[in-house]
């Protein structure tokens, strides 16, 4: 069972491509990636497994690099299951992320790394989606089944985040 839940996004997709494109100088790039370029750019997104953290402008549009919901924390990490992401052509956007109740084996579930430099906040969110004020928090601040939004990087699929935003909607 997958619970879903649409929002209007931080920006419009089009909107960064044409302020990437004002920042290059509004000069069009001809050439064309060879393959070897596309692999290793594509095993950077990744890290050395498979798992990767949201395309550019999906990131761009939720201000984070991967998102889930809290599913077993553990003492300096915590595991999530993928929430599923997409944005419509009204600019707002879809998660899709499994039910609290959903029996989810080892290998759905991603493993997040976090240290003392990682930055914890907590977003207050009303049902409707308003809302949107970052507090200081701490990893304590943790819950199963919150829903996360994290800045990081993937390494062999463990994401090792330098932010997590938890998301409490009351």
């Amino acid at each position: 069972m997958l619970q879903a839940l649409t929002a209007g996004c931080g920006s419009n997709p089009a909107s960064s491509e044409r302020a990437a494109e004002e920042e290059a100088g509004g000069q069009e790039n001809d050439s064309v990636p060879s393959d070897d370029a596309r692999k290793d750019t594509k095993e950077d997104e990744q890290g050395a497994g498979g798992r990767s953290v949201l395309d550019p402008d999906t990131a761009a549009a939720v201000d984070a690099d991967f998102i889930g919901k809290v599913w077993n924390i553990e003492e300096d990490s915590f595991f999530i299951a993928e929430t599923k992401v997409k944005i419509m052509d009204d600019g707002s956007c879809v998660r899709s992320s499994p039910a609290s109740d959903a029996i989810l084996s080892e290998d759905q579930l991603i493993q997040v790394i976090y240290d003392a430099e990682t930055c914890f906040y907590i977003r207050e969110m009303e049902d409707n989606g308003d809302g949107n004020q970052d507090e200081e928090a701490g990893s304590a601040d943790l819950e199963e089944h919150m829903p996360v939004e994290m800045k990081g990087r993937f390494e062999n699929d463990v994401f090792y985040a330098d932010e997590i935003r938890m998301i409490k909607i009351f």
